[in-house]
C-alpha cells in the first residue's frame, strides 16, 4: 500500500469514527506551525477549522475540543467570538480567504478533491483581551 493510500485510510477512519481528522504541521524556522481539521464539512456541513501559532502541543486538543462541540450541535461562524473555549478565554472566528486553502489546508483540499470549501481560522486574545486585528493587541 502506498504512503498516500495509508494516509487516506487513516483520514477516512478518523472521519468515520469521530467525524473529523486533525492535521498537525510542526513549526520550523519559517513558520510557527498550525493545525487544521478535515471532515467537518463532510460530516456536519460545518466549515473546517484552522489555528496557528500557539503552543504546538495544544493545537490538536483545541481542534478536537472544537470538533466535539460541532458534533454536539454547536455552530461556529465567521466574525463571532465564543466564550469559555480556551481556558476561559474567548475564541474568535474569521473566514479564511479561498487563496489560502491550498497553501495551508492542502491535505483537506486533497481529501475533498477541491479547494472550494469553507474554513474558519480560530484566534485567541492577548493577555489584555485584544485580538490580532485590534490596534491595542500586544
Amino acid at each position: 500500500m502506498s504512503d498516500e493510500a495509508i494516509i487516506d485510510a487513516r483520514v477516512r477512519a478518523d472521519i468515520d469514527r469521530k467525524g473529523w481528522h486533525v492535521v498537525l504541521v510542526p513549526p520550523d524556522a519559517d513558520s510557527p506551525g498550525w493545525a487544521h481539521t478535515i471532515g467537518l464539512v463532510e460530516r456536519f456541513d460545518h466549515p473546517e477549522l484552522i489555528v496557528f501559532g500557539m503552543d504546538f502541543r495544544a493545537l490538536g486538543p483545541l481542534l478536537n475540543h472544537l470538533g466535539e462541540q460541532v458534533r454536539a450541535g454547536s455552530r461556529f461562524e465567521a466574525d463571532t467570538v465564543r466564550e469559555g473555549i480556551l481556558q476561559d478565554l474567548p475564541v474568535a472566528f474569521r473566514a479564511v480567504a479561498p487563496k489560502w486553502v491550498a497553501p495551508f489546508l492542502g491535505n483537506a483540499a486533497w481529501h475533498y478533491r477541491s479547494e472550494a470549501f469553507p474554513v474558519l481560522q480560530c484566534f485567541w486574545p492577548d493577555p489584555r483581551g485584544a485580538f490580532p486585528w485590534d490596534p491595542a493587541c500586544d
